[in-house]
Order: structure tokens, then C-alpha cells, then sequence
């Protein structure tokens, strides 16, 4: 039975899902795929699957936020799904990194409203250690400079942290800020699938430099390395049966 918004049966997905904010890159990562099939567009969250090197995948759109990402998670994890890597976007905090550069999230800060209705704000949002492991041997060997690290995800985009408290974050040694790994990583915990997540920076949030005019293709390959790093561990991970 097809579920609320993700209009497909538990036969069309995979039980190793990358996620993704964005639906062209869904697109984009289900072109590197054989046989790829759309098997989901309702609400333009994208939903293919097809074989990446052999192993069946799913790559699967959660849109922007907390609450559409909890949806989309839920939903997948009635479907099948078992492993899931976020594959998005984010911004530096720390000041040693920019555009292009990579970070994979051991754990976030829950400055989100969604995940406060699955479990009380004491209860660490941490990225799998199976997956998390996978991820870091998987990064050393596509991009030898991948960082890895602490994140924050929170919900509103167009109002910043003060001063302070981005002092606090840099001092902390907090890596990047998005808007969905900490959501992730809960209702992964509390439906007991795994969850990792990797980010491609489009800039540095503590620089006040973030999609600077003329760094699109440094973003575009700290992408490209992103959904590589997902794609390979997601590979391994389906290859030895982890789930």
C-alpha cells in the first residue's frame, strides 16, 4: 500500500536510500544509476531506484526542513528502507573551510521544533557508527581532505545566530550549519534504521561568504565528491549485508 505522500509500494525501494534536500540532484544522482526508475513524483519528492556497481539503490527527495524530512524518513522506512545517507548542502562555521569543501557529520545540534516530538532535547542526535565509519574509510579515499565533525541543523534559514553565538560554535569547533541531519539522525534512532550525513559547503557562514558569485563550480565538484562519498558507502554498506 502506497503511503500519504511517497506514492509507491515497499517492492520500489531499495533498503540503502541516500536522501537529498534538492530534487535535481536526485535526478542528478539517479543518472549515475542503471536502470534507473522514477518511482515517485507525487508532491515533487523525487523517488528513484535503480544499480549503482550491482547493488540496487534508492535516491530519494526529503525537501527543505525538519518536518518534510521527518514525512519523507517515516514514510521510507514503512516502505523498506533500512539505511539512509543525507547527501545536501551546507554552510562553514568553522573558518578553515569554504565553498567546496566537504564535511560529514558525526552528530548535530537539534535547533529544529520537529524532532523535540519524538525525543526530549537531551537525547544526542548522532549519525550511525556503522554507517559513520563506512563514510570516513569511503572519504579517504575520494577526497583525501573530507572533514568530520559536529553540525548544526536548524529551521529558520533567514535568521542568523548572534555574534556570540557563533563565537561559541567556532570555539566549540562546530563544523557547518544545514537544516536536516539532526532530524535524520532522530527518527532514525527512534524507528532503529541507521543514518549518516556528508555536505557539500556552498561557502562559510562565520566569513559571511556564502554562494559568493563565480564559486559555482568549486561548489559543483565539492557536490560531485559528496554524492560520490554517499553513493560508495551506501555501496559497501549494501555489500556486506549492514543494516
Amino acid at each position: 500500500m502506497a503511503e500519504f505522500h511517497l506514492k509507491c509500494e515497499k517492492g520500489d525501494i531499495s533498503e540503502y536510500v541516500m536522501l537529498v534536500g534538492n530534487p535535481q540532484r536526485a535526478k542528478k544522482v539517479s543518472e549515475l544509476f542503471k536502470d534507473a526508475k522514477l518511482v515517485n513524483e507525487n508532491r515533487d519528492l523525487f523517488v528513484y531506484t535503480g544499480f549503482y556497481k550491482g547493488e540496487r539503490l534508492t535516491v530519494a527527495t526529503t525537501g527543505m526542513g525538519a518536518p518534510s524530512t521527518a514525512i519523507v524518513l517515516e514514510e521510507l522506512v514503512n516502505l523498506g528502507g533500512k539505511v539512509f545517507i543525507r547527501v545536501g548542502s551546507a554552510g562553514g562555521i568553522d573558518p578553515k573551510l569554504n565553498v567546496g569543501d566537504v564535511v560529514i557529520a558525526t552528530g548535530s545540534v537539534r535547533d529544529d521544533g520537529t524532532t523535540k516530538m519524538y525525543l526530549k532535547e537531551t537525547f544526542p542526535a548522532v549519525a550511525d557508527f556503522d554507517v559513520l565509519r563506512t563514510m570516513v574509510e569511503t572519504a579517504k579515499e575520494i577526497k583525501k581532505d573530507t572533514a568530520y565533525g559536529v553540525v548544526i541543523s536548524e529551521d529558520a534559514f533567514y535568521i542568523p545566530y548572534s555574534k556570540e553565538e557563533m563565537n561559541l560554535f567556532v570555539k566549540s569547533n562546530v563544523k557547518a550549519i544545514e537544516m536536516e541531519s539532526g532530524c535524520v539522525f532522530i527518527v532514525a534512532q527512534y524507528r532503529g534504521v541507521k543514518a549518516g550525513a556528508v555536505f557539500a559547503l556552498d561557502g562559510n557562514v562565520t566569513l559571511n561568504k556564502i554562494k559568493v558569485e563565480g564559486t559555482e563550480n568549486i561548489y559543483k565538484k565539492g557536490e560531485e565528491a559528496a554524492i560520490k562519498i554517499g553513493l560508495e558507502s551506501l555501496l559497501r554498506l549494501s555489500k556486506a549485508g549492514i543494516k
